[in-house]
């Protein structure tokens, strides 16, 4: 085809016809020109058709993470209800509440259970991967973008309450013997709950240690006489329950971001 042009080219040059020629020229060009808005064209509709696959695996995965999310946000909030539970059984003891358990090997699960503390971490690697790569964009709705940004730019997990000490913890597991610490571990520790693409935690609902109850109880009794471990145990439980409410915060808000990415999915 551009050897044809050619000679027809030279052919006008050849017969000095340069008003035919520079007709066909113009043609010429207009046809490459018009060859390459196709092509243009073709491009940015497949790019475009790209893009559109692209985001919407991401769509599938940030809903799998959101899912994962929910489940690592329930557990937690369930772990740190169960840490209260215990800390307002083992301030009752501390106190020696009338309300306080007899028994004093509970109240020594109870003041260690107490110091418990969970590290759990954000499911957001898809959303990472969006903002490192640059590809966030990918995102057409404008809503979700601003939603995944809110949600995600603060990490839950590693800030605010959960960025607090715990005084408690270091302060009991500083001063309840070893012998007593190691048994309550070895049969009190953390349960492993696993899901598809995590694992969560928490606590027995029920562990039983083998420890002397007269010797038990000579323990609780030198426990309740330290005035800081009180302080300490109090600030826990205002700390879980500060927890616990922004958590269940956590758990609307990803409710709110789940439902939207079901409804651009489904669309």
């Amino acid at each position: 085809m551009t050897k044809l042009f050619r000679n027809i080219r030279f052919k006008l040059m050849e017969e000095n016809k340069s008003g035919k020629y520079l007709k066909y020229a113009l043609g010429e060009i207009l046809l490459v020109v018009i060859g390459i808005l196709i092509a243009l064209s073709i491009n940015n509709w497949n790019q475009t058709r790209l893009n559109k696959n692209l985001e919407s695996q991401y769509l599938t995965r940030l809903l799998e993470d959101v899912k994962v999310e929910k489940l690592i946000l329930e557990s937690t909030l369930s772990y740190s209800k169960q840490v209260t539970a215990h800390a307002k059984d083992a301030i009752a003891v501390l106190e020696n509440s009338p309300n306080a358990d007899p028994d004093p090997v509970e109240n020594l699960i109870d003041l260690y259970q107490a110091s418990q503390l969970q590290d759990p971490a954000s499911a957001s690697s898809t959303y990472r991967e969006l903002i490192s790569s640059g590809q966030i964009n990918l995102i057409q709705n404008e809503n979700l973008k601003t939603s995944l940004i809110r949600y995600y730019q603060v990490d839950w997990s590693d800030g605010g309450i959960f960025s607090l000490e715990n005084p408690y913890r270091k302060n009991l597991r500083g001063k309840m013997p070893d012998g007593i610490q190691s048994e309550i571990r070895a049969n009190c520790n953390d349960i492993y709950l696993r899901s598809d693409k995590d694992l969560l935690f928490a606590l027995p609902e029920n562990c039983e240690i083998t420890i002397d109850p007269n010797y038990a109880k000579s323990v609780v009794a030198e426990l309740r006489q330290d005035e800081s471990l009180k302080k300490d145990l109090r600030y826990i439980i205002g700390n879980e329950a500060g927890k616990q409410n922004d958590l269940q915060t956590e758990v609307i808000k990803l409710e709110e971001l789940k439902a939207l990415i079901e409804s651009l999915i489904k669309a």
